[in-house]
């Protein structure tokens, strides 16, 4: 049997107003209820690289800090002397999309993610030039 200090310590759980606990709302009462602040979970967007730097370099660079796959940690090696500049990007776009793509696989779980955000880094850096 529950003591008197017990009893008050379970109807202190009880913060609504009233008797009743639990009323039935319905799907829409349920709906208007929920808070969602969609711009706190969206990551931000830049709108320009870093300075004498370019958006693929920088997330590149960013992804290295953040992987220790041996397949990304490779990519990162043979990339790096080839995207420190815009013109070198312009200069190297098929080597650099060629290896982009032959990296997207399955066996690479780790670095796929690193490697569709590059695609799309790579996107904002060479814009027309990209669609080829």
């Amino acid at each position: 049997m529950a003591t008197l200090s017990q009893a008050q310590a379970v109807k202190s759980l009880n913060k609504s107003p009233g008797r009743r606990r639990f009323v039935f709302k319905n799907f829409s009462e349920r709906l208007d209820d929920v808070e969602i602040d969609v711009f706190r979970s969206l990551d931000k967007v830049k709108s320009e690289p870093h300075e004498g730097s370019t958006f693929f370099r920088d997330c590149l660079i960013e992804w290295r800090e953040l992987n220790t796959a041996e397949d990304f940690i490779s990519f990162y090696e043979q990339m790096t002397p080839l995207v420190q500049t815009l013109p070198l990007i312009l200069l190297h776009k098929e080597t650099i999309i060629s290896e982009l793509v032959s990296r997207l696989q399955m066996d690479a779980r780790l670095s796929l993610e690193p490697i569709l955000t590059l695609i799309a880094a790579l996107s904002r850096d060479l814009l027309e030039d990209f669609i080829p």
